[in-house]
């Protein structure tokens, strides 16, 4: 029973550390004085257990109530590809020139060798990112 309750415990810790390092969604803006278009970058990060099990990721939902989820995975192509359209309708605007950038590493890599410690891909990072231009709706097409 006492081994049992210091698991539980011990997971519970390891569950609040994760939630409070866990991820981060964010969408930010810009504007380019050039054309008067509007930039808008919508990324998402989070931390996997051997590569696949989410840990703890960026709450991309609509009407988050927390900033990170933990065990769900909102670090995908789609989750910030409905956010930013969302966003995008919200403005009333279309988009163009759209650009997915995905980002991996194995956390505890030894910079400028190129080996991690102690075991690869115990706990990996993810990131997501979505760029693109909101132009007027007749202009821009959803991509």
């Amino acid at each position: 029973m006492k081994h049992a309750i210091e698991r539980f415990v011990a997971a519970a810790f390891l569950a609040v550390c994760a939630a409070f390092a866990g991820g981060c969604f964010s969408i930010e803006k810009g504007m380019v004085k050039s054309t008067g278009e509007e930039h808008v970058l919508a990324s998402n990060y989070g931390w996997y257990l051997f590569h696949f099990i989410p840990l703890a990721c960026g709450n991309a939902s609509s009407d988050p109530l927390l900033p990170s989820v933990l065990f769900r995975n909102d670090v995908t192509h789609d989750k910030v590809q409905a956010r930013f359209m969302q966003y995008a309708e919200s403005r009333g605007c279309g988009t163009k020139d759209l650009s997915y950038t995905t980002r991996e590493s194995v956390m505890l890599e030894i910079p400028g060798f190129g080996t991690t410690l102690p075991i690869p891909y115990l706990v990996t990072y993810r990131e997501v990112q979505l760029s693109g231009m909101l132009c007027d709706g007749a202009e821009g097409t959803a991509e």
